[in-house]
């Protein structure tokens, strides 16, 4: 019997002592990537992006600078494209004088080509063959129930019908007998050939297998169902051998013939490659582009976007790093397998949304792939497609079938629906972080896995209309030096917030950093309910600095704005001395302080256990009770 409660005892202490993800201090490691893409660099157009004043006209700025007008920006504020005259300006735009672009403009930044990739991986070989990512009944040695819960959508008669995704991507091939009845060439463009049919080559299968993940007709078809089979299909073409900020951002406004609801987005920037992992920077005719879309599009209620998040997670690829995923407005979607386990290319961090079940390897080491369709015929199928390319129109498709159900939703409230009827049901159990209004979120997977009944199960009722309310602090100067090489010291910045928000869209933290390495720091930001997350790790990156750089933080969801917050920083390799320059926070919520939603939903353990946060947290209290049943059984 003694021999019993000792080793009962040591069982009890052990899981007291057991550490989860998250908490300070903690290193991650990564793995290196089996597959590398090339980071290709930004390219001058000789051209230039001016926002103008009020005041100032088109011939006054050619006059006053010397440069030569282009075209009017398919968007609602007032963009120009000049370039510069070759020759009245013999240095390009680095002639231009300054204080005339100053005294004239708004804004004004340089029009670049960038060689940006789609979002899939794909393997040399494939195994798989059906939809599980529809209907996963545990074919090919998967885990029964990891899809996305379509099933009883379409029973209720939900289709998408009505709505229309547009994929901005690479070339759409519409005469393929599964999209043919669905595409709309209306609001369809090729920005790589400035022309209206966006097919592309017969190289561009991308955007192709995408369309038929988001809305492949039912019926006979050659290759299967989308989520939305109704759903209507336009093609945005700007992966080629390059597309400028300019055109990327007339891509994704809605402001241009024809109109659509949801923007379906498998591409981005190379993170990632043999030098570690890079923070890139938004263009802000880009970033105006989207917010307008979501301001002003479909009737004020705005175009939701959905984004893949990058498929380079085993070289340390990590949401903040990118552009457009990692907004406020938009829904980054990551990527899980057929037995709910975390993709292994697929991006991590705090900005994510949702997850989308997608290509990747079963327990005993089978790569499995989306089946969908290809354009080598326009019968054509694949069955290896994947990557967080695949998963970000399966999620779209799930928005089309929510804007049916309930289209007076506006964007802010089909993330909100997004979020609270995701699922962790069946992922892992491990290293989810609970915030105080019980919703939990991971770094692999958001708030969990996209479940389309329970989402239009949640439109359909939902009636509340609150107000949304964006606030942010004043810039806090700090200048302080971060501790430098020590993973457990920090410098912290504390910040009393009055403004009370519901936490919606998330918080942003722009901050700016002096460091010759960037990739050695840290942050941590603390709520004032006590919620903890990391919101950068440590990683290999050799450039230097950040400067008002954005970083998300969607884990606070539900929670106040009101309160103390806390910000760590650390610096977790010696020798190269980093300081804390500026921050100020910015927060997307609900202006009355109220809870998200009419009936909140907080996220439950899927487990019915308790968690492994609480269940470290409470660990000493355990062993007491533990021990005291010991203790009666034996006396």
């Amino acid at each position: 019997m003694k021999v019993f409660l000792i080793f009962t005892l040591f069982i009890v202490l052990c899981l007291s002592s057991a550490q989860v993800e998250g908490s300070k201090g903690r290193k991650f490691q990564k793995k290196k990537i089996p597959f590398q893409m090339e980071q290709k660099p930004s390219r001058e157009t000789g051209e230039m992006i001016v926002q103008l004043k009020e005041n100032v006209s088109v011939e006054d700025f050619v006059a006053q600078t010397g440069m030569v007008f282009v075209r009017k920006l398919k968007l609602r504020k007032d963009y120009y494209l000049f370039k510069y005259d070759e020759v009245n300006h013999k240095n390009g735009l680095d002639s231009i004088p300054v204080l005339s672009l100053e005294t004239m403009a708004v804004s004004y930044e340089r029009n670049k080509y960038h060689d940006n990739v789609a979002r899939a991986y794909t393997p040399s070989d494939s195994l798989f063959s059906d939809q599980f990512h529809l209907k996963n009944t545990g074919q090919y040695d998967g885990k029964a129930g990891v899809d996305t819960n379509v099933s009883p959508v379409w029973d209720k008669g939900y289709f998408g019908e009505d709505i229309t995704i547009a994929i901005v991507d690479d070339g759409l091939d519409h005469a393929h007998e599964d999209l043919s009845s669905n595409f709309l060439m209306k609001g369809s463009w090729d920005y790589c050939l400035d022309q209206n049919d966006p097919v592309g080559t017969t190289e561009d299968t991308h955007g192709t297998s995408c369309a038929g993940v988001a809305a492949a007709t039912d019926g006979d078809g050659a290759c299967g169902l989308g989520v939305a089979p109704k759903a209507n299909l336009m093609g945005r073409r700007i992966l080629c051998s390059g597309a400028t900020d300019a055109e990327m951002a007339e891509a994704l406004s809605d402001e241009s013939e024809g109109v659509f609801h949801v923007s379906s987005n498998s591409w981005g920037p190379v993170l990632c490659d043999d030098n570690g992992c890079t923070y890139y920077t938004t263009p802000s005719v880009i970033k105006d582009a989207i917010l307008d879309a979501v301001e002003n599009g479909r009737d004020g209620k705005g175009i939701v976007f959905v984004w893949a998040v990058g498929n380079e997670a085993q070289d340390g690829g990590d949401v903040n790093f990118d552009r457009g995923s990692k907004m406020a407005q938009v829904i980054g979607v990551a990527a899980v397998n057929i037995d709910g386990g975390h993709s292994f290319y697929s991006n991590v961090g705090s900005a994510l949304v949702v997850s989308g079940v997608s290509s990747g390897y079963n327990s005993d080491d089978a790569y499995t792939g989306i089946r969908t369709t290809d354009r080598a015929t326009t019968t054509s199928c694949r069955d290896d497609f994947g990557g967080t390319s695949s998963a970000c129109p399966l999620v779209a498709g799930v928005v089309a079938l929510i804007l049916e159900a309930n289209p007076n939703l506006n964007y802010w409230q089909v993330q909100q629906i997004i979020i609270e009827t995701a699922t962790r049901e069946d992922l892992p159990t491990e290293n989810w972080i609970q915030n105080s209004k019980e919703y939990y979120y991971h770094r692999h997977f958001g708030f969990g896995l996209v479940d389309a009944s329970a989402a239009v199960e949640k439109a359909l009722e939902w009636d509340a209309n609150p107000t949304f309310e964006q606030f942010e602090t004043d810039l806090q100067t700090v200048n302080k030096n971060i501790p430098d090489g020590d993973s457990d010291d920090y410098l912290t910045e504390k910040i009393q917030i009055d403004k009370d928000l519901t936490i919606v869209g998330g918080v942003e933290i722009q901050i700016s950093i002096t460091h010759e390495y960037i990739g050695e720091i840290g942050i941590i930001v603390e709520s004032p309910s006590g919620t903890e997350i990391h919101v950068v790790v440590p990683h290999e990156d050799y450039n230097s600095d950040l400067d008002n750089y954005p970083l998300f933080v969607k884990n606070f969801y539900g929670e106040s704005s009101k309160g103390e917050w806390y910000i760590y920083i650390y610096d977790d390799t010696e020798d190269d001395q980093g300081s804390l320059d500026s921050y100020k926070l910015i927060f997307y919520g609900i202006a009355d302080g109220s809870d998200p939603t009419p009936t909140p939903t907080p996220t439950p353990d899927p487990s019915d256990e308790v968690s492994i946060s609480n269940f470290v947290n409470n660990s000493f209290l355990l062993s007491f009770f533990l021990l005291a049943i010991i203790q009666f059984i034996i006396f």
